[in-house]
């Protein structure tokens, strides 16, 4: 089978992690994969993917903010990917990510091609631009199936028809966790974005690091807020304790290297980080937004505090600090997470509606 899959770009990030492992999965299963994406010709993929995958890149950011100019590029995007898609001729499309859903389903009406839209995130948080939003109820009824992540997300679309819900694979990692025991090391992963709050975690870390004089905070990922958390940590005199290294290939080795991790995020559509700091057997201690709520049972394999609350936060964490027994009955317990989103079951669910 021929499949076209559709997503901006192909550089760090949830969506793109998973669309690559989706199209090395359904290489090495003998179809004939062609990844898509609106990025330049230059663009390296961040995600390791299989030689047989042929990478299409369109070159189709646009660089107008509006204006004329901005619609004469969303025509011309519209015509360039309807005619990657006739020339390809797939027997199935999948698009990944809210608005570039839109750009697919309505660059493609017409052809006969079955396209799979999927969302990343829960739209009842995440907004798009209101014009887009109203499309995306029309347009989305076009659609065989409507992908999202969680129970949330699903009822966001309840007027829809073909709604799944696939979470995200959680492999088995090469190495777990051994032991919590001495405590040392705090970790967190994400865009260095508003929404995942890691302000709020530097607070709290502020709360108790005086207490425990050898714990440090490292909280890998990149983005627009990295200088607002780099004045925060010098304001508050954590400069050889907080740290903010970056984008990293090898995450699963940190995590191993770390003995709890935090996930303070006001939403997520599937915490992709959370569940593979669960998988190596750390324990954790997230917010109770979409998301984490679907994979940490608060006191069974991790321990959840309410968006934005910074002193049940700071308690928890002081907490586990204090208990290194209960940290050892989270981290095992969060460990089977690897079994419940194994690979060979979400992938199972992926065939079920792309391929069959």
């Amino acid at each position: 089978m021929k499949l076209a899959l559709f997503i901006s770009s192909l550089r760090s990030g949830g969506a793109e992690r998973v669309l690559s492992n989706l199209a090395n999965h359904w290489v090495q299963h003998g179809h004939d994969v062609h990844l898509i994406t609106f990025a330049s010709r230059e663009e390296i993929p961040f995600y390791p993917l299989d030689k047989k995958i042929t990478v299409h890149s369109l070159n189709l950011f646009d660089e107008a903010s509006s204006g004329f100019r901005r619609i004469i590029n969303i025509i011309n995007r519209l015509k360039v990917i309807r005619q990657t898609v006739k020339i390809l001729a797939p027997d199935r499309i999948l698009s990944f990510v809210d608005i570039t859903n839109i750009t697919v389903l309505i660059a493609t009406r017409g052809l006969n091609i079955p396209v799979i839209v999927s969302e990343r995130t829960d739209p009842h948080f995440h907004k798009i631009p209101y014009l887009y939003q109203k499309i995306r109820f029309l347009i989305y009824r076009f659609a065989q199936f409507v992908v999202v992540q969680t129970n949330s997300a699903q009822s966001f679309f309840k007027d829809q028809n073909s709604v799944k819900i696939i979470a995200n694979a959680v492999p088995r990692p090469d190495n777990l966790k051994e032991n919590c025991d001495p405590f040392n090391h705090i970790i967190s992963v994400g865009r260095l974005i508003k929404t995942k709050d890691f302000e709020l975690l530097i607070k709290c870390f502020s709360n108790i690091y005086l207490d425990f004089p050898r714990i440090t905070l490292t909280i890998y990922g990149e983005g627009p807020e990295r200088e607002n958390l780099e004045d925060l940590i010098r304001h508050l005199s954590l400069t050889d304790r907080v740290f903010l290294p970056g984008v990293v290939k090898n995450i699963q080795e940190k995590l191993v290297e770390a003995d709890l991790f935090v996930f303070p995020s006001q939403y997520e559509g599937f915490p992709n980080a959370l569940c593979e700091a669960m998988a190596v057997g750390l324990p954790v201690i997230a917010s109770n937004c979409s998301g984490n709520v679907d994979v940490v049972q608060d006191g069974s394999n991790g321990l959840l505090f309410a968006v934005g609350d910074e002193k049940t936060l700071t308690e928890r964490m002081r907490h586990l600090l204090d208990h290194p027994e209960l940290r050892g009955q989270l981290g095992q317990k969060a460990a089977e997470i690897s079994q419940t989103y194994s690979p060979e079951k979400i992938y199972t669910l992926w065939d079920e509606i792309v391929i069959k």
